[in-house]
C-alpha cells in the first residue's frame, strides 16, 4: 500500500513539471500582457519631460525638418602642390660667373626685382654688336632725313620755276631750304632761260622795225628754246635724282633697322626670360663697366622657395639659380583610380571641397582646373587638379588631402544637422519636441552625410520639430530614466 502511494505522488510530480515546462515555452500574447499590465503600468522610457532649470542649462534648440539638396560625392586622396602657373625656376640662359646673390629662401620678392647677377663675356660681345648696329641706324636715319629735306626743297624750287617766279622771289622764299647742289644748277639754268627769253623778246621788236636781220632773230629764238629745254631737262633730272636718293636712303635705313632687330634678338636670346628684355630705348642705360652683366629678375610676385647656386660659381646655360613661387594659390592634386573613372563626372570650373588632416576643422573650396587623362604608370591613377586659395600661409605643398568630388546631380531629401542625430546600441535616433518641456525619442534610418547635414531615409517628415542643440543632455536623461526602471 505504501509503495502505491509513493508511486502516485511521483507520477503527479512528473506531470506537474511537464506542464510547467510546456507552459513556459509557449508565446505570450502581447495584447494579453498589456492588458494584464494596464496602460498605466507600461514603461515610458522614450518620453522625457524636463524642468525649466534643466532646459536652461541644457541649451535646448528646436528647428523644423526641411528638405535639403544633397549631392552624391566620392572622396579622393591627394596632395597639395605648387600652382604650376605661379611656380617658376630662375635659370641663366648663358654661360658665365654668378657674381651676386640678392635673395635667399623665404625672402619675399616682387615682379621685376633683381635677385642675382651673372657676368657673361658672350653677352658683352652681343651688346657691343647692338651698339654698332644702333650707330649704323643713326647714320642711316640722318642720311634719310637729309635726302627727304632736299627732295622737298627741289620739288618746291621746280614748282616756283614752272610758275615763272622771279629769281629774287625764289631766293627770298627758299633761303633756308635744303637744296644741296641743286640750288646752283637749277637757278643757273633758270637764269639762262630768262635771259634767252628776254633777248629774244628784244630782238623781235628790233626785227619788226628792220633794225636786225631775220636770221639773227631766228638764232636768238633758237637759243631761247634751247635754254627752256635745258631747264626742263635739268629740272626732271633733279626730281628723279632726289627721289631715287630718298628711296635708297629708306632702303638703307630699313636694312640698318633689321640689323638692329637681329642683334637685339640675339642678345635677348642670350639674356633669357629671367633677365630684363633689351630694347633700343633701354640701351642708353648700358655702361662700359657693366656691359657683360646679366641681371636675373623675378617674373612674379612670390617667395624664394629654393636657392640652387652660390655666389662665385660658374654657371652654364640652363642652370637653375632659384625657385620662386606665389603660394597665395596652390594646386590640390587628387588621384582618380580606375574604379572611380566612370563615377566621377567633373569639368574645369566646377567646385569641389578639400580637407586636410593636418588642418582640422577647415574645409577649402577648390575650382577644378585640370581633369587629367594620362594615367601614371607608377600609381595607376589620373590626376584631378583643383586650385585652392591659401590666405594665412598654413597650406604647404606636400600636405596630404582629401577631395570630395561630385558623382551626380543634387537631389532633394529630408536632412537634419549631424549633431541632431545620436546613436545608442547601433540605433540612430533623434528627439522630437512635443512642447516646450516634453520630448520623445524617434528612431531613424540615416543615409548620406554632406556639409554637416545627415540624410534621413526613414523616421521623419517635413515639418517635424526636432532638437538640434542639447541633444546629448536629452540622451543622458533618457539613459538614466531607462536604468532607473
Amino acid at each position: 500500500m505504501m509503495k502505491r502511494t509513493q508511486y502516485a505522488f511521483g507520477l503527479c510530480a512528473i506531470v506537474a513539471a511537464a506542464a510547467w515546462y510546456f507552459w513556459s515555452i509557449l508565446p505570450v500574447d502581447e495584447t494579453v500582457s498589456q492588458k494584464v499590465l494596464g496602460p498605466a503600468e507600461q514603461p515610458q522610457t522614450d518620453l522625457l519631460e524636463l524642468t525649466a532649470e534643466k532646459l536652461a542649462s541644457a541649451g535646448i534648440e528646436v528647428q523644423p525638418v526641411t528638405l535639403h539638396a544633397m549631392q552624391p560625392t566620392r572622396t579622393l586622396p591627394g596632395r597639395l602642390d605648387y600652382d604650376q602657373d605661379r611656380h617658376v625656376a630662375i635659370k641663366t640662359a648663358c654661360d658665365g660667373i654668378l657674381t651676386e646673390i640678392l635673395a635667399h629662401p623665404g625672402t619675399s620678392v616682387t615682379r621685376g626685382q633683381v635677385v642675382a647677377t651673372v657676368v657673361s663675356p658672350e653677352v658683352g660681345q652681343a651688346r657691343s654688336q647692338v651698339q654698332s648696329r644702333l650707330a649704323d641706324l643713326s647714320l642711316a636715319q640722318t642720311e634719310l632725313g637729309r635726302n627727304e629735306a632736299i627732295r622737298e626743297g627741289v620739288e618746291q624750287l621746280v614748282e616756283m620755276i614752272r610758275n615763272q617766279k622771279s629769281p629774287e622771289q625764289i631766293e627770298s622764299e627758299l633761303q633756308d631750304a635744303s637744296l644741296g647742289e641743286y640750288r646752283r644748277t637749277l637757278v643757273a639754268a633758270y637764269t639762262r632761260q630768262l635771259l634767252a627769253k628776254e633777248v629774244a623778246k628784244s630782238s623781235r621788236e628790233a626785227a619788226v622795225r628792220g633794225a636786225i636781220a631775220g636770221r639773227i632773230q631766228s638764232e636768238r629764238e633758237g637759243e631761247q628754246q634751247a635754254a627752256e629745254a635745258a631747264l626742263a631737262s635739268i629740272a626732271d633730272s633733279a626730281l628723279f635724282d632726289v627721289q631715287q636718293k630718298c628711296k635708297r636712303s629708306e632702303a638703307d635705313f630699313a636694312s640698318a633697322k633689321r640689323e638692329v632687330d637681329i642683334s637685339l634678338q640675339r642678345l635677348n636670346a642670350l639674356l633669357g626670360p629671367a633677365a630684363p628684355r633689351a630694347t633700343e630705348q633701354t640701351f642708353d642705360q648700358i655702361h662700359s663697366d657693366t656691359i657683360s652683366n646679366v641681371d636675373l629678375v623675378s617674373p612674379i610676385d612670390g617667395t624664394v622657395e629654393e636657392r640652387l647656386s652660390a655666389a662665385t660659381e660658374r654657371v652654364r646655360a640652363g642652370d637653375s639659380i632659384f625657385t620662386i613661387a606665389d603660394t597665395s594659390t596652390l594646386w590640390a592634386i587628387a588621384d582618380i583610380r580606375q574604379r572611380d573613372w566612370d563615377a566621377i563626372r567633373v569639368s574645369p570650373g566646377q567646385q569641389v571641397r578639400v580637407t586636410m588632416p593636418a588642418i582640422e576643422d577647415e574645409t577649402l573650396d577648390g575650382e577644378i582646373v585640370i581633369v587629367g587623362r594620362r594615367v601614371d604608370t607608377a600609381t595607376g591613377a589620373a590626376p584631378l587638379v583643383a586650385r585652392v586659395r591659401s590666405t594665412d600661409g598654413r597650406l604647404r605643398p606636400g600636405l596630404f588631402l582629401r577631395m570630395k568630388v561630385p558623382t551626380g546631380p543634387p537631389r532633394p531629401c529630408i536632412a537634419v544637422p549631424e549633431q541632431a542625430v545620436v546613436v545608442h546600441e547601433n540605433q540612430s535616433f533623434v528627439f522630437l519636441a512635443d512642447n516646450e518641456h516634453q520630448f520623445h525619442r524617434v528612431d531613424v534610418t540615416i543615409g548620406a552625410k554632406e556639409d554637416g547635414m545627415t540624410e534621413i531615409v526613414r523616421g521623419l517628415e517635413v515639418g517635424d520639430s526636432i532638437v538640434v542643440s542639447g541633444v546629448f543632455t536629452l540622451k543622458s536623461e533618457l539613459l538614466l530614466a531607462s536604468e532607473g526602471e
